[in-house]
């Protein structure tokens, strides 16, 4: 395909977007106008979720055109800021990519083999923050993502000591501080806490972006595969834009380092009255589905 052909696409592909945030703008502020006027608390939750179901109907209609990390970067970082005629009601809506951390279910493969390149770049990781029983925060990872009730260390199978935690996955942040938690409680280094966990670790999806991997994680990336020239200046679409060895390329290869996520990111935060709601949700555009939904009152 020559380069005027793929930059039409782009082009076509960017006019979808503006017209998919100029859709989510107006429905916005007609909702807020309509809705917002005499809020409470009461209101403002029922019109959080309103707006919630409104999002997500105009992503599965117009979303279906960003494909590549060209299309991706059109709306990621864009934050859309709304207010109601009074002043009183101010709504912000922020688009982010999800595939910025490892997935930490990832540590074991369909196959239940361990993923050997993520096991142990993890264990490095903890080896960086100087902490100790590596090896059993691991196996209490490893025992919590497994579906069986098999134990790899002593005490390592969270959900045989708690009707708090049932394994087979770890699908939230609340999850992940739980085993945190156990882990210290069993004897582990408190230092575990020192890992800037949220900026390394996610709970979805089964590739990275690497146009959107976060600061801390890349760092660790460059350290632990010796890559100090890698950076992230500017959008890229494939490993061939890459200046670095075909060796390097695999390494990022091995722990599923990709230039486009089909996973995004939404927040959605209300202010009124001096109270804020907040409402985050995880999108997947490839099959249409929403993976999680957080709610911050």
């Amino acid at each position: 395909m020559c380069g005027l052909d793929r930059k039409g696409i782009v082009l076509l592909t960017t006019v979808g977007l503006i017209l998919m945030l100029s859709l989510l703008i107006l429905k916005s502020i007609d909702v807020s106008q309509k809705y917002f006027e005499r809020a409470n608390d009461r209101s403002l939750f029922v019109q959080l979720n309103r707006s919630f179901l409104d999002i997500l109907a105009i992503l599965q209609k117009n979303s279906q055109n960003v494909k590549d990390a060209q299309s991706l970067s059109t709306i990621v970082g864009l934050p859309i800021i709304l207010n109601t005629d009074s002043g009183d009601i101010n709504v912000m809506i922020e688009i982010a990519s999800a595939g910025s951390v490892i997935n930490i279910n990832n540590l074991i493969l369909s196959n239940n083999d361990i993923n050997e390149p993520l096991y142990n770049f993890l264990q490095n990781i903890l080896y960086e923050y100087r902490v100790t029983n590596s090896n059993f925060f691991l196996s209490v990872l490893l025992d919590a993502i497994d579906k069986d009730k098999n134990e790899r260390t002593y005490a390592s199978e969270a959900a045989l000591q708690s009707y708090k935690f049932s394994d087979g996955g770890i699908n939230s942040k609340e999850s992940f501080s739980y085993l945190l938690d156990y882990f210290v409680a069993n004897g582990g280094d408190a230092k575990i806490y020192n890992v800037p966990w949220e900026e390394i670790v996610g709970f979805f999806g089964k590739d990275i972006d690497f146009n959107y991997i976060k600061e801390p994680l890349f760092t660790l990336i460059k350290k632990e595969y010796n890559l100090h020239s890698l950076t992230q200046d500017e959008i890229i679409s494939s490993y061939d834009e890459l200046a670095i060895s075909a060796s390097d390329k695999n390494k990022l290869r091995a722990l599923n380092i990709g230039f486009f996520s089909p996973r995004i990111f939404c927040s959605m935060s209300f202010f009124y009255s001096g109270q804020t709601k907040l409402l985050n949700f995880l999108y997947d555009m490839e099959t249409k589905k929403v993976d999680y939904i957080e709610t911050i009152f």
